[in-house]
């Protein structure tokens, strides 16, 4: 893929996936996925994801989701995939969901020549299957399944600077159209505290921090990108995040479109501790 137009040029968007399978499930069986369950705002959000904010068809969907790390970012080269139903206790209809998106592994390759270039050790698999943090979002916002689609892993050191190497190196695949979607959760904790309207204080305390740093334009990419590496001395950071695989999409969503100003196009407490947004980062190429 040599060359490129600016109508090839694909946002990044991160996307908070719902708890499990919950776009699937009825509220009234289960009132504890209010606001994310089959009737809730935030699926009928994503079903309509193409025609309000990705309305440019992609070539190739790359995913970085939360739930797969590795000792290296490993990069899936498969031609066909299965999913990795990688949730449990749901209602057997939950693992009966269909995805038949093909994968994509030339672009795959491309992957892991830029990993290369950039000094990233990672490494090729197959056979691992599209885990929940892809499918569930993917079957609303693409049922047709007929883009090819793949994932990377994360490290499983979790070190907020890796990953933003990994976003930087990715970056280049925009111009080709080529769609990259971090999967995680904005926040992803049940630690209890004082509430201010209905919300955990240390939520609503990350929800200021986290707009600042994604989506303040009078930010440079220079001081978002560091305003990132400081989270970690935020006491409500470890409150929002007691463990942050469910972040750092958004970093490497961040770092693949150059740390530009991104927009919350969609944001809801489902919880008084959950935080499901997601920002798109539309950036030139």
């Amino acid at each position: 893929m040599s060359g490129h137009s600016n109508d090839r040029v694909q946002p990044v968007i991160f996307l908070s996936h719902g708890g499990g399978p919950s776009f699937f499930m009825d509220v009234k069986e289960y009132p504890d996925m209010r606001g994310m369950d089959r009737d809730s705002e935030a699926a009928k959000f994503l079903q309509n994801l193409t025609r309000t904010h990705l309305n440019k068809r992609p070539e190739a969907i790359l995913v970085v989701s939360a739930h797969w790390e590795e000792n290296v970012p490993c990069v899936m080269d498969d031609q066909n995939h299965s999913l990795f139903f990688d949730y449990y206790g749901f209602p057997k209809s939950m693992y009966d969901l269909k995805w038949p998106a093909k994968g994509a592994p030339a672009v795959a390759a491309r992957v892991t020549e830029l990993f290369k270039t950039h000094g990233i050790s990672c490494r090729q698999v197959r056979g691992r299957g599209l885990d929940h943090g892809v499918f569930v979002p993917l079957i609303l916002v693409w049922p047709e399944a007929d883009i090819p689609t793949f994932q990377i892993s994360l490290k499983n050191t979790l070190d907020i600077k890796e990953h933003q190497e990994i976003g930087e190196a990715l970056s280049e695949l925009r111009k080709d159209g080529i769609l990259i979607v971090g999967s995680g959760f904005m926040t992803h904790s049940s630690e209890k505290a004082k509430t201010v309207d209905g919300v955990f204080e240390w939520a609503n305390e990350f929800k200021v921090w986290e707009r600042n740093v994604f989506c303040n334009p009078k930010l440079s990419a220079s001081e978002r990108k560091n305003q990132m590496l400081e989270c970690e001395s935020l006491r409500f950071f470890h409150k929002a995040h007691p463990r942050i695989e469910h972040f750092l999409p958004l970093v490497v969503a961040s770092a693949a479109a150059g740390y530009v100003c991104g927009e919350a196009i969609f944001s809801q407490f489902v919880s008084p501790s959950l935080l499901l947004e997601h920002v798109v980062f539309k950036s030139d190429p």
